[in-house]
Order: structure tokens, then sequence, then C-alpha cells
């Protein structure tokens, strides 16, 4: 069929918005995404998100860490589970001061193009919602934003008030029993575990993390190969099972160094609580050793190993 030219114009016209309407919807400001996203939160209790601030001001250094649900970790050192009305009450101080628009960075020095030395930070608010995440820190040197700081000491000010209902365990035993006993959340156990093959082995050593219910790993071995990180959550069997292996194992009672055929580097943390472990053939460290705490050890490496998968 033929279309005169108006037809075809008139087609061509429609064609060409609806094209531009698909495009406008592609190309909204991340600014205006996320400031509906955040409202969107206000207006749907219960909407997870992550929002991360650590700020040195007059009243020292404070930080404080919420993950879905109202876990929050505060100074690293204690969990508080914070209310609905109280996670409702930091989004929309984000929304009132305008987080969204802030820049990502503020301060900060020009450092030689091979400087190794990590950069400064003295003030961070970041916050993860519905697949979208903003960042905005405050670099040591150059000038301050004011509008970052007192964002930041409003929403740790917020965060302070429910301290009086934090869990604080008093050492890394203790934290183990709160967690197994529900005091704590999972959220708050990190892991890390490196297990590197020998030096004449053609295999690939790994590393496995736990942050935050978050398991990760990668293929490592070092100056050959960084492999691409995977992630996924650990769910409660998993960390049943993890957690049930780690106070089996009587972990904070072993000792730093442990025999292995592997090298092997372990760390066990609950808020400020770690606990290291060093693995490898030590000359001083019989391989067969049969003892109580080499077996509770190498007992937990296998269940780390078939976490691992």
């Amino acid at each position: 069929m033929r279309l005169g030219y108006p037809a075809f114009l008139c087609a061509f016209l429609l064609l060409f918005c609806a094209s531009c309407a698909v495009a406008s919807d592609d190309n909204v400001p991340v600014p205006n995404k996320l400031a509906t996203s955040i409202q969107h939160a206000l207006d749907t209790p219960g909407t997870p998100y992550h929002l991360q601030v650590n700020c040195t001001d007059n009243k020292g250094n404070r930080s404080f860490e919420l993950f879905s649900g109202g876990v929050t970790v505060w100074n690293r050192r204690s969990q508080i589970n914070l209310p609905e009305s109280a996670r409702a009450s930091l989004l929309t101080t984000l929304i009132e001061r305008d987080f969204p628009g802030f820049d990502e960075i503020y301060g900060g020095q020009v450092r030689p193009e091979k400087s190794a030395a990590p950069a400064r930070i003295s003030c961070r608010v970041r916050l993860g919602i519905d697949n979208l995440e903003k960042s905005s820190v405050q670099m040591v040197g150059g000038d301050p934003s004011a509008k970052l700081s007192d964002l930041a000491a409003e929403l740790l000010d917020q965060v302070e008030e429910y301290s009086d209902i934090a869990v604080t365990p008093n050492d890394l035993e203790d934290a183990l029993v709160k967690l197994a006993n529900k005091q704590l959340a999972p959220q708050t156990l990190q892991l890390r575990f490196v297990e590197l093959p020998d030096r004449d082995s053609h295999s690939s050593g790994c590393i496995l993390r736990l942050t935050g219910g978050q398991l990760s790993q990668q293929a490592y071995s070092p100056g050959q190969e960084v492999g691409e990180l995977s992630k996924k959550p650990l769910n409660e069997a998993q960390f049943t099972r993890l957690l049930e292996a780690i106070q089996s194992a009587q972990i904070t009672r072993l000792s730093g160094n442990m025999w292995s055929e592997d090298r092997i580097e372990l760390e066990v943390q609950v808020l400020a609580h770690k606990k290291v472990i060093l693995a490898r053939r030590f000359s001083r460290l019989d391989s067969t050793a049969q003892d109580s705490a080499q077996q509770r050890f190498d007992k937990l490496i296998q269940v780390l190993r078939e976490t691992r998968g």
C-alpha cells in the first residue's frame, strides 16, 4: 500500500515521538531516578535499602551501616535494630537535604600519578536502593563541604538516639554465642578465607569472603591470576552450618599458626572482634598432628571449602 506525503509525514512523526519517549525514559538524570526511588521507599514501608555513613566531627569518629530490615551496625562495635519509623526518617532527611544532587567528591588534593598512597576520606554518605547507588565523600584537603558534613551529622545523630538498645558483645566468643541465639544478625559476621596451592602446583587459589550476608568468591593466584568476582546471598541453612562449624572449631582457642598442606589465611570477625589464623607447612609443626585443635581446624576448613563450592 502506498502512502501519500501527508500520511507518510504523520506516520514518521508518530514513530519519531515514540522513540523520543523511550529515549527520554532511558536518559532520566540519575539524581532524579534516585530521588524517585527514595520517595517510593518512603511511600512503601519495608522497602529495602542500604545506607552507610561515617564522618569525623566535633563528636568524634562515628559511623553506621544499615542493612535491609533495619539491622544497623553502629560504630563497628554494636548492633541496633532500627524501627521502621527511624528508617523512614533517614530517607526523609536524604530527600530534604537533596542528597541525590550532591557531588560524588568534595575537596581532595592532586596526587602524583604513580603515588601508592591511598586517598584519605574524612566523611562519606553512601546509599544503595532500587539497583541504584550514590556515594558522596569528603576528601582530606581542599575545600570542605558543609552540606555533606551537616547531612552526615544529622543522619548519625538520628541513629545514635537508639544506641541505648544496642547489642554489644564483650569478645568474639560472646559475639558467636549472640549470633547463635539470634541476638545478633547474620550481617554482623564477616569472614575472609584465602587458600593458595603450593607454589609448584598448577591449580588456582581462591578467595572467599562473607560480608553483610553476601558471599563472594574469585580465583586468585598471586602474580598469575585474579578471576572474575561472583556474588550470591548466603542462605539460612548455609549460615547455620558455617556458624556451627566456627563454634565447633572453638576458633577463639585455636593458635594463630596452624598446619596445612596449602597456604591458608582465615579471618573471622563479628563487629569489632576478630580472629586471624595463618596455616601452612610450618617446619615446627607436625603434618601428622592429631591433637584436637588441629582436627577442629581441619573440619572448619572442610566446611569452608564446601561453602565455596
